[in-house]
């Protein structure tokens, strides 16, 4: 049996009140139904809104006007924001422990790990070594794919490090693990190339992001610095289609196992000391810039958003920029007042007294 038709026409008549009061919301400032409260004249958000509809008087709850992030002309992550599109870098940074260091200082070796104690090797070796086991096609540009990722997945390769561009951008990984919190500082050189794995495609870039043909880096293996690879929807990460989300969390990372194509890698200096201290002003002002209104997603569905908005051109807001320069959008990196506190605490706490010690691999 239906309602009768005096509430169906309350009902009908409060929705669209409701639905008056709402858009103007979303306009930045509130609908006043009630002749009285208009006369009234109170400021914006500061009171409630009372609908007089034919089922009697309702009371909304005040209307909060929509925060806004400081309009500074510039973000302060717009010169950090990252490209999957290009990804070659020469400078990399790497965290690593204090009881790495001491072998670092010993051995001046920097690639000496096959993986990391209690977490294996890392899923970009899983989905090299799942593209290497595929059949060849008798395609040359496929199956060069697939001998260069057992190239990559195979003996020559299995010592590396993990690294990233910038420094606050790793130092907090995902919850229960942490790469260290001592700073390697990298320098590729300048004929190296690297391989890229990202949206299930493998290819080659050179160091400034020209092309380089699979054929050509499997004759000349020994110019390969290593892989660059994104876990997004081609590597079982997120699945992106519109506004619709899914999957599992995604991040994107620099891999480099390549001794003889690093030109200069340091640790304790006075570049690094001073990379470390910019690194804390930066956090330090996009925290400040962005405390008052921070995103409320759940950080599993931000990360999802985070890595779909990867396949875009880097953004130029105060929020997308920060996006698009981080490796890891863990729960540590999601723009809110705890966790980059948190990430300030971390990087101060990396904070050291100068030690200078530079290693040139032959």
């Amino acid at each position: 049996m239906g309602r009768p038709l005096l509430a169906r026409t309350a009902l009908s008549s409060f929705a669209l009140l409701l639905s008056a009061w709402l858009s103007g919301c979303d306009r930045g400032s509130r609908t006043v139904i009630d002749s009285q409260q208009a006369n009234a004249g109170g400021s914006g958000g500061s009171s409630a809104v009372t609908v007089a509809g034919t089922s009697g008087v309702i009371t909304l709850p005040p209307f909060v006007p929509p925060c806004q992030v400081p309009d500074t002309g510039s973000a302060v992550f717009a010169e950090r924001a990252f490209s999957n599109a290009a990804p070659a870098r020469r400078e990399l940074y790497t965290w690593t422990t204090s009881e790495q260091v001491v072998e670092l200082r010993a051995g001046s070796v920097l690639l000496t790990r096959t993986e990391r104690p209690e977490l294996g090797p890392g899923y970009a070796s899983e989905a090299l070594a799942e593209l290497a086991a595929q059949t060849p096609t008798g395609a040359p540009s496929v199956d060069d794919s697939i001998a260069l990722a057992a190239l990559l997945s195979g003996p020559a390769f299995s010592k590396a490090r993990y690294a990233w561009p910038e420094p606050w951008a790793t130092r907090v990984g995902w919850p229960g693990e942490s790469y260290g919190d001592q700073l390697v500082r990298m320098v590729l050189r300048e004929d190296a190339w690297l391989a890229r794995f990202d949206a299930g495609r493998l290819d080659v870039v050179d160091m400034n992001n020209a092309p380089v043909a699979a054929a050509d880096a499997l004759a000349q293996p020994e110019r390969l610095a290593g892989l660059y690879f994104v876990k997004n929807a081609g590597a079982d990460g997120p699945i992106c289609g519109g506004s619709f989300r899914s999957g599992s969390d995604g991040y994107r990372e620099f891999i480099i196992g390549n001794e003889s194509m690093i030109e200069e890698w340091s640790l304790g200096t006075p570049e690094i000391a001073a990379r470390i201290e910019s690194d804390i002003a930066l956090v330090q002002e996009f925290f400040d810039r962005i405390r008052p209104c921070p995103p409320r997603d759940d950080p599993h569905y931000w990360n999802l958003n985070v890595v779909c908005g990867w396949s875009s051109q880097p953004a130029t807001t105060e929020l997308g920029a920060y996006e698009g320069s981080l490796a890891i959008p863990s729960p540590g990196y999601v723009p809110q007042a705890m966790p980059l506190a948190s990430l300030i605490e971390a990087l101060e706490a990396s904070r050291f007294e100068l030690d200078p010690f530079v290693v040139s691999p032959p």
